[in-house]
């Protein structure tokens, strides 16, 4: 990019803002969604000029990035409020930690079966599903399959309304926060296909073992749901904001284009 082409500039610019829009669309659409993430926004400039460096008492010429360009997004995984639902099969998790999600789960147990992918979800949205030996396990909207976080299956009791655990080590126990996957840095989570409520890993999906599954310092709700902790009184003043920057960015592209008009006109 040549020094003092705003014209460029500007495009590079209107760009970054115009992804910043979308980012912000999304938690703006998301802000009904059973336990969505927010997805903040960094911004960085380009490349400083120097026409002249400052030395000494000699004051300098220098010019500080011309254009706007995406550092990188972070997910914020701040609580969202927990509402009571009337279903009993619907999660909520207060505090940190993750449901755990398998591809495919063993019939006999429903616990996860070996080459399984597993992914990670704080919606709790779960309904049933017969299994081959007529046990009712809990199955998310993607379809996959809640297990524990060592890869147990878990089953909902029709009679009682409860969540209960099968002949893994836990027979007879309501679902609780042992059962979560306390990561230390959400930031190695990444959105899935499943979607921007289901994460996985951003190394070896299929590895459950070596990202310390740990009990999450948390608790299960039932008969609840994680609220999305994208709210409008936040999101819509920063669309505001977003649509100024884009207004001003694309009214330096137009004055460019009319000094380039007027410079090939005076050519001519």
């Amino acid at each position: 990019m040549g020094r003092g082409d705003f014209g460029f500039d500007g495009l590079y610019s209107l760009e970054s803002v115009n992804r910043w829009i979308a980012v912000i669309n999304s938690n703006l659409n998301a802000t009904s969604r059973t336990g969505y993430k927010a997805t903040k926004v960094k911004f960085r400039g380009g490349v400083t000029d120097s026409v002249r460096r400052p030395y000494g008492p000699l004051l300098g010429i220098q010019i500080p990035e011309t254009t706007l360009q995406i550092d990188e997004t972070s997910i914020d995984f701040s609580q969202g409020s927990v509402v009571a639902s009337t279903e009993p099969t619907h999660l909520a998790i207060q505090g940190d930690g993750f449901f755990v999600l398998a591809t495919n789960i063993d019939a006999a147990n429903g616990s996860a079966v070996g080459g399984s992918f597993f992914y990670y979800s704080r919606d709790g949205e779960f309904h049933v599903v017969n299994d081959a030996n007529g046990n009712l396990r809990l199955v998310h909207s993607t379809g996959l399959y809640l297990v524990t976080r060592a890869g147990g299956g878990v089953e909902f009791d029709a009679a009682n309304d409860l969540v209960r655990l099968d002949a893994t080590g836990f027979t007879g126990a309501v679902f609780n926060e042992q059962h979560l996957n306390g990561f230390n840095a959400p930031n190695f989570l990444r959105f899935s296909r499943f979607g921007s409520t289901v994460f996985e890993v951003t190394g070896n999906v299929t590895d459950v073992g070596q990202y310390n599954l740990t009990a999450g310092s948390a608790r299960v709700i039932a008969q609840s749901l994680e609220s999305s902790n994208s709210s409008l009184s936040q999101t819509l003043p920063e669309l505001s904001l977003a649509q100024k920057f884009f207004s001003a960015v694309s009214k330096v592209i137009s004055v460019h284009q009319t000094n380039l008009d007027t410079v090939i006109n005076l050519i001519r």
